[in-house]
């Protein structure tokens, strides 16, 4: 074997703990729905109790979120949640409108008929969450419902960029769905980007996520708003 390569091989990084990406993930999916939010001073002791994590294994997880954006770690005062304001707002919304835009023309070129089954299963268990009234199952069902978005678009880089962009959004989504006839709306686009997908139409597909984007990013900013009355306000 060629000694360059064999030094290439011996130097590579080592690849990612699992677990440590797991955790990063699980505690990513937290900040995506709406658990922790912007502002809000985390500890390591308490994340490491509802995680069931080691000290070592959630500061790398927190070092990850970091490098991301979703967190800021300040000297001597520990971690907390990115806080987002209006100009990020509008700049975030771009980036994500782009990126599903991308995602939903993929989804319909390549994806599967199994991927699309995935897709329909989980807009109705998104529609029956939303019935409910069931908070906690309702973004349990949202987040499964963008991971079969996503899955379908066949690409993982992209998939990836979507969680992070969602990730500093996430809370707002979770208020928008307090806003009235945004619950319905909601089901009635995506109901509209399966028909377009199923449809291997990647243009329409592409209009759904434009017109679902436009009504989510009205909602959004007005729950932004509100967020940050509240944050004000409070001592």
């Amino acid at each position: 074997m060629d000694r360059k390569i064999v030094a290439l091989h011996e130097t590579a990084a080592p690849a990612a703990d699992p677990a440590r990406q797991q955790l990063a993930d699980r505690l990513r999916d937290a900040i995506t729905e709406g658990i922790y939010l912007p502002g809000d001073k985390l500890t390591e002791r308490e994340l490491c109790e509802r995680f069931a994590a080691s000290r070592p294994s959630m500061r790398e997880a927190i070092r990850q979120l970091d490098g991301e954006g979703l967190l800021e770690v300040a000297p001597h005062r520990g971690p907390a949640v990115r806080a987002i304001d209006e100009a990020q707002f509008h700049e975030l919304h771009e980036v994500r409108v782009a990126l599903q835009k991308l995602a939903a023309a993929c989804f319909a070129m390549r994806g599967t008929p199994e991927q699309m089954n995935a897709f329909a299963l989980r807009i109705d268990e998104f529609e029956q969450a939303l019935a409910s009234r069931d908070v906690p199952r309702i973004r349990a069902t949202k987040h499964q419902l963008f991971e079969a978005f996503v899955a379908g678009a066949c690409n993982e880089p992209l998939a990836a960029f979507i969680r992070k962009i969602n990730a500093r959004m996430g809370f707002l989504w979770a208020s928008s769905m307090n806003h009235p006839n945004r619950p319905a709306e909601s089901v009635d686009e995506f109901h509209r980007l399966l028909d377009a997908i199923r449809e291997r139409d990647p243009e329409a597909a592409q209009a759904a996520i434009v017109l679902q984007n436009q009504r989510a990013r009205a909602v959004g900013l007005h729950a932004l708003e509100l967020f940050q009355k509240r944050r004000r306000a409070s001592p």
